[in-house]
């Protein structure tokens, strides 16, 4: 017997009609269904926000001529960097 079969049994009849029993059990499971999905997704994000972070790192100008070419783009990388970052802290809230 499967859960849902299971929690219809216990709740049918007990609690509620047969069709309202079916109608709070299709929305319970849509509801752990989408926030499944939700949950999912902020790993996602969150994975692929760090990657962002640690791809971009990767682009500093280790051998910084100090060149105010080099600066700027060294401060862009930066930048970047702490953009991501705030995307990752504002997705933790």
């Amino acid at each position: 017997m499967s859960a849902r079969d299971e929690l219809f049994r216990r709740v049918a009849g007990a609690f509620v009609n047969e069709d309202r029993a079916n109608k709070l059990i299709d929305k319970a499971t849509t509801e752990a269904r989408n926030e499944g999905f939700q949950s999912g997704r902020r790993t996602g994000r969150t994975d692929a926000l760090l990657e962002a972070v640690t791809v971009t790192r990767a682009e500093l100008l280790l051998d910084n001529t100090g060149t105010s070419d080099d600066e700027a783009y060294n401060q862009g990388v930066r930048d970047a960097v702490a953009a991501i970052e705030r995307l990752l802290k504002d997705g933790a809230q």
